[in-house]
């Protein structure tokens, strides 16, 4: 959600950006870039109104904060041994270094667009190119196409760093695009039970890539499938799927595994860099975190402060600042958002379904001569 906000920037206009139109302006979860994304927009929207219902609450969260510090939060707390952050037991030394870079690091002071235009979730790369449903190899190239128009071009990133930031998929869902049932993980690691503290944030989705994906060169994964796209055995016009342990990937997460072998060079070779942060943890994780505060910033005019020092600002405060009351009543408010969240999903479902019913069609790609190893 915080890259599909960020991610409508546009470099060239300048349009977009981090400025929390994703969940100020409805019409924005009605664009195919974002459908699907209400259980964590209504999660964040349902945080908002209560720090902002609260009498004790001084402090004005724009929604383009919330939404910037809802993926560091997430994925600073689910790195290494994913830690509770709130506890009435004493917290571990790992806890208290995150608690800290939460603190110390995020920037805040980003303002909401008053003006919101849908026309900017363009900017964002798209599920389907003009090459999906064709041949695998046609299909990588599109895909790549896809980041580095919208990604590079559009949003500034580098290839690097476009690589890295697609690495968030590491605890991500594939969302309820393709229908009830198939909002898959990208990786195990992803999984809500993964470990009692939640999913893990690390190399797992480069690592994928690199080591699961058996077929060691594009020409070799297109070359007789879905033999040849283990452990992938589902193919789909613009994803594949394992069926054995639920797994899915887009075209768009499958480009970054292979070197493109279109001549000319279709797109930068993403695949350096997936190997890359395959084989470091740390590596991964410094880039990351330094990519996603650039991210963070894109389109972001506001002078940006770090959190200062805490000074109850206001009278009769009690100390911690959350009451159990408030607390009773987040967690209500938490529990209608994902019940509204699923019937929005249900209706997106249900007046979509044709286009879920052909994305969800099994195909075999198109035989294509030139992806025929030497």
């Amino acid at each position: 959600a915080a890259f599909h906000d960020a991610g409508t920037f546009d470099q060239n206009g300048p349009e977009g950006g981090a400025n929390g139109c994703l969940l100020t302006h409805p019409p924005m979860r009605l664009e195919p870039e974002n459908a699907f994304l209400d259980p964590p927009l209504n999660t964040l929207q349902a945080v908002m109104d209560a720090w902002h219902a609260s009498p004790f609450t001084c402090i004005n969260v724009s929604h383009a904060d919330m939404l910037q510090f809802a993926i560091f939060y997430a994925t600073v707390r689910q790195s290494g041994n994913p830690d509770t952050l709130l506890s009435t037991l004493p917290l571990t030394a790992s806890a208290n270094a995150k608690i800290n870079k939460l603190i110390t690091e995020f920037l805040w002071g980003r303002s909401d667009e008053p003006n919101c235009d849908t026309v900017w979730t363009h900017n964002l790369p798209g599920f389907t190119t003009p090459s999906s449903g064709g041949p695998i190899p046609g299909r990588c190239a599109g895909a790549g196409q896809e980041i580095e128009d919208k990604m590079m071009n559009r949003n500034g990133f580098t290839d690097e760093e476009a690589t890295v930031l697609i690495g968030a998929h590491t605890i991500g869902m594939l969302r309820n695009t393709f229908g009830p049932g198939l909002a898959s993980p990208w990786v195990l690691n992803g999984l809500d039970n993964a470990t009692p503290n939640g999913p893990v944030f690390d190399k797992a989705f480069h690592h994928f890539l690199i080591n699961d994906i058996v077929a060691p060169d594009l020409p070799t994964f297109a070359s007789a499938p879905p033999g040849s796209t283990a452990p992938f055995n589902q193919i789909f016009p613009d994803w594949f799927r394992d069926s054995i342990s639920g797994v899915g990937h887009l075209d768009t997460d499958v480009t970054l595994a292979f070197t493109p072998t279109a001549p000319p060079v279709a797109h930068p070779d993403y695949s350096v860099f997936t190997t890359a942060f395959a084989a470091n943890n740390n590596h991964f994780l410094t880039t990351f975190f330094e990519a996603l505060q650039k991210m963070s910033r894109l389109g972001v005019t506001d002078p940006l402060f770090s959190a200062g020092p805490c000074e109850p600002p206001c009278p009769d405060a009690p100390d911690g600042g959350i009451t159990l009351e408030s607390t009773v009543r987040l967690v209500k408010d938490i529990g209608n958002a994902t019940a509204w969240a699923d019937e929005a999903i249900r209706k997106v479902q249900e007046q979509r379904k044709d286009e879920i019913n052909e994305k969800t069609t099994e195909v075999v790609p198109p035989h294509d001569d030139t992806t025929q190893p030497t």
